[in-house]
């Protein structure tokens, strides 16, 4: 689908929508309340322990799968409407498939297919292009280009030094903190001859650190009899470099309300394109 036709079927689908308000706003706007206050007591949990628990999810789902479906079997025949229901399934594929591979948390990967599955648009504006899910994220995206920057400048203060995308995603701490941190240890550890050797680990091994549980300063606070050897390693050193670990469902949820009321940095993309 051209650019253009993609931006038709926008208007189109909007104006269907605008007129037909009434009917579609209950279960919509359910849906949407539902899902938005689940993101945010989900975020409140990642922020402080950088875990969300299963139970989290079930009401949103129930609630939100009986909306999406009253939504769809009124909608499903308007213009523009099997296609944002193939967009917003795919979306939710897709995330499952991150997850698997260790590029997404399973917290986050939920939340975005519940999101996708469950609203598929927003009852608040006109429809945005492809669907609220990815302008989401997209959204969250471009919120968190604050903590790379953050990182880039604390560390060139403080004089840190490492590869580029590490002065941008991390920052040294004391070898004993590593497992209070919340993060990946950036810096593969050995012992040869009584010496610590360090390297820094490659910036494509950070894409699927999810599975690499060694890595993961979880997993090291966790389950400390596993892992002895790398603590006992982690205590010899000064300092260790560990990425910053973004609870990604606090900007994800900054970026659904935004995307809920019609601020989506996807819209305004194709509008300077335009």
């Amino acid at each position: 689908m051209g650019l253009l036709t993609g931006l038709k079927l926008r208007a189109d689908f909007s104006i269907q929508r605008i007129n037909s308000i009434e009917m579609i706003s209950l279960p919509l706007l359910i849906s949407s309340a539902v899902v938005l206050i689940t993101f945010i007591f989900a975020a409140l949990q990642d922020w402080k322990t950088r875990t969300v628990y299963k139970v989290t999810w079930y009401p949103a789902a129930v609630i939100g799968g009986i909306c999406a479906v009253l939504f769809w079997a009124e909608f499903i025949h308007i213009d523009g409407a099997p296609l944002v229901l193939f967009i917003s399934v795919i979306f939710a594929g897709l995330c499952a498939l991150f997850c698997i591979l260790g590029m997404f948390g399973k917290a986050d990967a939920k939340a975005l297919i519940l999101l996708s599955l469950t609203v598929p648009i927003t009852p608040f504006a006109a429809y945005i292009f492809p669907s609220l899910a990815v302008s989401a994220l997209v959204n969250a995206g471009i919120l968190s280009v604050a903590v790379p920057l953050f990182c880039l400048g604390y560390n060139l203060v403080k004089g840190n030094r490492a590869p580029f995308w590490l002065m941008c995603s991390g920052k040294p701490v004391l070898g004993s903190s590593v497992k209070d941190r919340f993060g990946f240890l950036a810096e593969t550890i050995t012992e040869e001859n009584g010496e610590i050797k360090k390297e820094f680990v490659r910036v494509l091994d950070t894409v699927f650190s999810l599975k690499v549980p060694m890595r993961h300063t979880r997993t090291l606070r966790e389950h400390p009899e596993e892992c002895a050897d790398t603590l006992r390693l982690l205590e010899k050193c000064e300092t260790v470099w560990v990425t910053v670990g973004i609870p990604l469902l606090v900007p994800l949820t900054a970026g659904l309300i935004f995307a809920l009321f019609g601020i989506s940095a996807v819209d305004i993309l194709l509008s300077l394109l335009l």
